[in-house]
């Protein structure tokens, strides 16, 4: 009886939602003139695919309007639809559609421009599981903030 009653305990606890106060992390410190991926966060997977949010720092030395002119070159030659550009001060929105090997995947991406540096956080889910998971996602996007 007292092994039932710790797997049940412990099943439990594993089925509870692990919130951001129920740890401490400390990332190693990442160089951010060098750019690249910063981090990269999962919900659970479905369908073999795990929705996730990442980070990436691209240096840059162009404007913002080139760096949308870029990127949406770029969507253009993969085929991948833009259903949402939106630029505002110094944050580019883009929400876009589309296929990647073989995989429908919809997109949700907020550019940040901080002097030659672009704070890129992308959310990205199977297109059928968007509207399920769009709002955690976007959420999670917009809740990075530059600090001094």
């Amino acid at each position: 009886m007292k092994l039932k009653s710790i797997l049940l305990s412990t099943l439990f606890i594993l089925s509870q939602p692990l919130l951001a106060a129920d740890y401490n992390f400390e990332p190693p410190e990442f160089p951010e003139q060098t750019g690249g991926q910063i981090f990269q966060y999962y919900l659970p997977a479905d369908n073999g695919f795990a929705a996730n949010v990442n980070l990436q720092i691209q240096p840059f030395d162009g404007s913002l309007e080139e760096y949308e002119e870029i990127s949406v070159s770029q969507f253009e030659q993969m085929d991948i639809e833009v259903l949402q550009l939106e630029r505002t001060g110094n944050e580019l929105l883009i929400e876009y559609r589309g296929a990647m090997q073989e995989t429908d995947l919809h997109w949700y991406a907020r550019v940040v421009k901080q002097d030659n540096l672009y704070y890129v956080l992308t959310a990205t889910a199977l297109a059928e599981r968007w509207n399920e998971e769009q709002d955690a996602l976007v959420n999670s996007v917009h809740s990075f903030q530059l600090t001094d």
